[in-house]
């Protein structure tokens, strides 16, 4: 069954699934328009109570790079969450992907969408023959933080540093 989801038979990184709270089916994509990063980014916005000012240029060129990946979380054709990831080829020589975004719009929030986000981003890891996936959290975001102790995610102790050009 190469590139189809073993448990559902959906295209690689596709997930349809109906949530224990009565939510109608979430279809997890890969998202390939301006517009529906748009919609992603406003999202984003609710969640982290922050605002994009982003061009369309901008996001045509991340749709356009093979090495981002845009996931979005569709509840009756309404993108409801999603991520940004990029896949990178460190000089150890194995490939790792880094989720830069990862968010819920708060409507949908506690009701599973976040893990079945990770659920895809790991099988198109897997596909592009990624052997670790990170992401980060601020200490501070004990959300965050439990969302990702909750999923299995193996938490290491960095210090993390920023260059402002």
């Amino acid at each position: 069954m190469s590139g189809q989801n073993q448990r559902t038979n959906i295209p690689s990184g596709y997930l349809n699934t109906r949530n224990d709270n009565s939510m109608d089916t979430v279809l997890i994509k890969k998202l390939t328009s301006i517009e529906e990063v748009n919609e992603l980014l406003t999202v984003f916005s609710l969640a982290f109570e922050s605002t994009y000012d982003t061009s369309d240029e901008y996001l045509l060129s991340m749709l356009k790079n093979t090495s981002c990946v845009i996931l979005g979380a569709v509840v009756e054709g309404r993108i409801v969450g999603g991520l940004i990831a990029f896949e990178m080829m460190p000089i150890h020589g194995t490939k790792e992907l880094y989720i830069y975004d990862i968010a819920v719009h708060p409507e949908f929030q506690k009701k599973g969408l976040g893990k079945k986000l990770i659920e895809v981003i790991k099988e198109e890891a897997r596909a592009r023959g990624v052997g670790t996936i990170f992401v980060e959290a601020e200490s501070e975001d004990e959300g965050a933080v439990a969302f990702y102790r909750a999923i299995g995610g193996e938490e290491v102790a960095v210090n993390h540093f920023n260059f402002n050009l």
